[in-house]
C-alpha cells in the first residue's frame, strides 16, 4: 500500500519480530523492506486461516494504520505516528454484542486518524455477518467506534461451521474496503456458493473519513444488487 510520502507498506505474519504480526515498509520503491512488529505481546495472533493477514493503509497525513486478528479471534486496530517504529496499544474494534469470532479483516483510512474496518463475525450459530467500524478520531484518548452490520438481521452472509475462520467461499480472496470522494466507505464482500453473489456494505448517513460531512444516501438492500 503506497503512501503520500512515497512509502510502500505491507502487513505480514513477523520474521524479525518473532511470532507475532509486523508491517514491512519500504522506502525506495520496494527495492529494500525493514520489518516493524505489530503490538501483539497482548493479543496474540489468530491460529486460523486467517494468520497471515495483517492489514495495513497509510491515512492523508502518512499516519500508519494496522489490523489484525487475535488470538481470541477478535479483531484489533493499532496506529504509528512515525511511520511504523512505533505503534498505539491495541484497541479491539469488535461491538460488545457478544460476537463468537471473527475473520478477513480489511482496513482502510481517509483524513488523519479516520478509518474503517471491514470484518466477518459471528453472532452465534455459525451465524456469519458483515460488520463496517468507522473511527473518527483514532488519536484521542476514547476514540469514538461505530460499528454496522452491512447485511440484514436474518439475511446472513454464510451459515457454514466456522466460515470466518477457513477459506469459506470468496471471502478469503475478495473482501475489500475503499473510501470514495465523499468520504464514505465502502465495504466489499464476495461469496462464491451457489454462485457468484456480492455486496457493498456503507453507512446510508454517518461519520465521514474525509474533510467534508456525507449526504444522506438511499437505503440499499437485496433489491439494489
Amino acid at each position: 500500500m503506497g503512501s503520500e510520502n512515497g512509502n510502500f507498506y505491507r502487513g505480514n505474519r513477523g520474521c524479525d519480530g518473532g511470532e507475532g504480526y509486523s508491517i514491512y515498509r519500504s522506502t525506495n520503491g520496494g527495492i529494500t523492506w525493514t520489518e516493524h512488529p505489530l503490538p501483539t505481546e497482548t493479543t496474540g495472533t489468530a491460529e486460523t486461516w486467517n494468520f497471515e493477514e495483517a492489514q495495513v493503509y497509510p491515512d492523508s497525513e502518512d499516519n500508519v494504520h494496522a489490523m489484525w486478528i487475535g488470538f481470541d479471534n477478535m479483531p484489533y486496530y493499532a496506529y504509528s505516528r512515525d511511520e511504523g517504529e512505533t505503534w498505539s496499544d491495541p484497541m479491539m474494534v469488535a461491538p460488545p454484542i457478544g460476537l463468537n469470532g471473527t475473520g478477513f479483516p480489511v482496513l482502510t483510512a481517509g483524513g488523519p486518524g479516520k478509518v474503517a474496518l471491514g470484518y466477518l463475525g459471528d453472532s452465534g450459530g455459525d451465524t456469519w455477518n458483515g460488520y463496517l467500524t468507522v473511527i473518527t478520531d483514532a488519536f484521542g484518548p476514547m476514540p469514538l467506534m461505530t460499528t454496522v452490520q452491512v447485511n440484514a438481521w436474518g439475511d446472513p452472509l454464510d451459515t457454514s461451521a466456522d466460515c470466518g475462520f477457513n477459506r469459506c467461499g470468496g471471502f478469503g480472496d475478495f473482501n475489500d474496503i475503499i473510501i470514495d470522494q465523499h468520504g464514505r466507505a465502502w465495504f466489499g464482500l464476495a461469496h462464491n456458493v451457489g454462485g457468484e453473489i456480492g455486496i457493498f456494505g456503507t453507512l446510508a448517513i454517518g461519520p465521514t473519513l474525509r474533510d467534508t460531512p456525507l449526504a444522506p444516501l438511499p437505503m440499499g438492500g437485496p433489491s439494489t444488487l
